[in-house]
């Protein structure tokens, strides 16, 4: 690869696909008079955001899991009275009120109990449990149980329920077949909608080989497949979205979508997930390489701009809380991860029509864009931890702007902003601070 990224921005290469900006952030209900979350969020401008996990932050809540939602399961998921909505509006209201949508995971957020599982647990009627998913489906789509006609097409099936105890407690054929069942009852009444899942923990082959057999058995196909990815690599983001897509084409699950909605850098799960230390936690979540860190945000940028030219369908950043895995540390200061989403609005929003582009290091990627008046340009650009103190950017197609700035992300600066120049051997220099992961957004003006 070349050194040098090359753009013509006389060159229309499609658009910049904004169903790949999609997310699990939301706004917190149960502690708005604390701290009101509203506007962070709706500033970000995700066009959807997933559900999966929100009652996790929203302590006192009963929200979004089916089993909070219809809790006493042997009763009748006819009646309007055996169900709670009022927490899971409030949340869905807020979040169609800032201007995203819905992507509504039916079953249980994740369980990190020990001994004893008390939400992970199959449904003990899979045909039940089908018109409790159904219920939930009519009073956000169809104004039942007094209820609202959202534009909510998406609803997934269970999540993560590959052998995982925190998530499913049952076998893989189990799953397979409440899928099935699922999937059937609720495209026979939807048939308008979206409907799959079921959200794996990565792209596992033999558990749709399953699913897929159980589906034949009653006549019936996802319109999606979903599943997630975490990782520390360039490679992964390219496997993750064309290896999908080729296994389900050769087994007859052509047309089906190819949803991957969670993705996020992780260096190891240990001071996550396992082994716990406050020398792992730290090790984790602090400093350049971990959760919150650059090499993070710049693995964030190199991914959206990987995927813009894959067989996706769409993707959502797993930002859904605090902490680990949210948009802030716990001072509640912006993370870096938080400062790489705002860029990518920006290229989403800001500059939506997307140009030729080529070159760059093997720890570089990049996409270009104009606004659609044609009046100002971009270059989004991540260096995932490479040596290079400098990208070249050769730009064709917008000579003579008017103004030049560049942004720069890294460990120091957050979206920091100054003007460039067009040095005399023809391309703009993007200085890095130190060697190491770091992001720029090169911005021209006519």
């Amino acid at each position: 690869m070349s050194e040098i990224f090359a753009v013509d921005f006389a060159s229309k290469d499609g658009r910049i696909r904004k169903e790949l900006y999609g997310s699990g952030l939301h706004v917190f209900i149960s502690n708005r008079n604390i701290g009101d979350t509203f506007d962070t969020f709706k500033a970000l401008r995700f066009p959807m955001v997933r559900n999966h996990d929100w009652a996790l932050n929203n302590s006192g809540q009963r929200m979004i899991d089916t089993h909070f939602v219809f809790p006493l399961e042997h009763l009748d998921p006819s009646d309007e009275r055996n169900y709670v909505f009022g927490p899971s509006d409030e949340a869905i209201r807020l979040v169609y009120e800032a201007g995203s949508k819905v992507f509504y995971r039916l079953g249980t957020s994740i369980e990190h109990t020990k001994d004893w599982h008390f939400n992970a647990n199959p449904p003990k009627d899979y045909h039940h449990f089908a018109e409790v998913c159904a219920g939930i489906i009519r009073h956000y789509t169809q104004g039942w149980a007094n209820g609202f006609h959202y534009d909510m097409k998406y609803w997934e099936i269970w999540n993560e329920p590959e052998g995982h105890i925190s998530m499913w407690t049952g076998t893989d054929e189990e799953f397979a077949k409440c899928f099935a069942i699922t999937l059937k009852h609720l495209k026979d009444n939807f048939p308008e909608l979206k409907i799959g899942g079921p959200a794996n923990c990565c792209f596992r082959p033999d558990l749709v080989d399953l699913m897929k057999a159980e589906c034949d058995k009653l006549g019936v196909k996802p319109d999606f497949y979903s599943y997630h990815m975490y990782a520390n690599n360039l490679e992964e983001p390219y496997r993750s979205a064309f290896a999908p897509r080729e296994y389900l084409d050769k087994i007859g699950w052509d047309g089906v979508e190819l949803c991957l909605n969670e993705w996020h850098f992780i260096r190891a799960w240990s001071g996550v997930h396992s082994n716990v230390t406050e020398e792992s936690w730290r090790r984790a979540n602090d400093g350049r390489d971990g959760l919150l860190g650059i090499n993070s945000a710049a693995f964030n940028i190199a991914t959206f701009c990987i995927w813009q030219n894959s067989p996706l369908d769409s993707a959502y950043y797993y930002g859904c809380g605090t902490g680990y895995w949210g948009i802030t540390r716990p001072s509640k200061l912006f993370n870096k991860n938080y400062y790489s989403l705002l860029l990518m609005r920006d290229m989403v929003y800001g500059y939506p029509e997307k140009v030729a582009l080529g070159g760059g290091t093997e720890t570089q990627r990049a996409i270009a864009g104009l606004s659609e008046d044609g009046t100002k340009a971009a270059v989004l650009v991540s260096d995932f931890c490479g040596p290079e103190m400098e990208i070249k950017v050769s730009v064709k197609g917008f000579e003579n702007p008017s103004s030049a700035k560049a942004v720069l992300l890294d460990d120091i600066y957050d979206n920091a902003e100054s003007d460039i120049a067009l040095a005399e051997d023809g391309f703009y220099h993007l200085q890095k601070k130190e060697p190491g992961a770091a992001v720029f957004m090169l911005k021209l003006v006519k």
